[in-house]
Formats: structure tokens, sequence, C-alpha cells
């Protein structure tokens, strides 16, 4: 019961861990879609900016810049990338992988506790029948 309670404790903490910053193929069905908080935009010219609550219309990217009220209007030709957490499946699979191979050693170490001893290596040998 405690481990399985810790094991979910882990998944649930570590699958914040699967979300890394990666660019978006697609803004214009990205963006609607997956409704993120917060894009980081890297423009032609190489300048970077996070936009909170992006939203997507008609040919321009809108929204404020993070931590800050001023609007952001951007037309998507100005911009080279961008970029949202998603979802990683390579740790996500890390991470279950890891999670598996605790799990499992975790049964197998309780299953050995005072599995294989005998009495000749017994702590108590007195009381061993003989």
């Amino acid at each position: 019961m405690v481990m399985g309670r810790v094991l979910l404790a882990a998944a649930l903490l570590g699958s914040n861990g699967c979300a890394t910053l990666q660019p978006v193929k697609n803004p214009v069905q990205f963006i609607p879609r997956a409704n993120p908080q917060l894009v980081f935009v890297t423009y032609i010219n190489r300048t970077k900016m996070f936009v909170a609550q992006p939203r997507v219309s008609g040919d321009s990217l809108f929204g404020t810049m993070h931590g800050r009220p001023h609007a952001v209007a951007v037309p998507l030709s100005q911009i080279r990338l961008i970029q949202a957490r998603q979802l990683d499946w390579t740790r996500t699979g890390w991470l279950i992988a890891g999670l598996t191979v605790a799990a499992a050693s975790s049964v197998w170490a309780l299953g050995q506790t005072g599995a294989g001893e005998s009495c000749d290596n017994s702590y108590y040998r007195e009381t061993c029948p003989r």
C-alpha cells in the first residue's frame, strides 16, 4: 500500500518533467488545440521573447509580453520559431522504465527479506533444529 503511494507520488511529480520546450510545427493548429499559457518566440532577426496567452488569428500571433501588460501582435512571417512545453516521449519512456525497475526491485527486495538463511549462517544457531 505504501509502495503504491510512493510510486503514484513519483509519477505525478515526474510527469511534469516529461514536458520540455519543443518547436511547434504548425502554430495555426497547435495553439488553439493545446491552448498553451506561454510560448517562446524567436523572430527572424533572432530576438527572442515569451508571449503569454498566445492566440493565432489570420496570419498573426497575438498575446501579451510575459510579465508585462504590453500587447503583442506579430505576423507569422516575421517569426522564425515558436516553442512551447510539450510532452517529451523519450523522457516519459525513461521515467516509466525507471519507475518499473524501482517497483520491481522493491518487490524483489521485500521478498528476499529473511529468505535463504540457513542454520549455519543464522545469528541464532542454537535455536535452529538439527
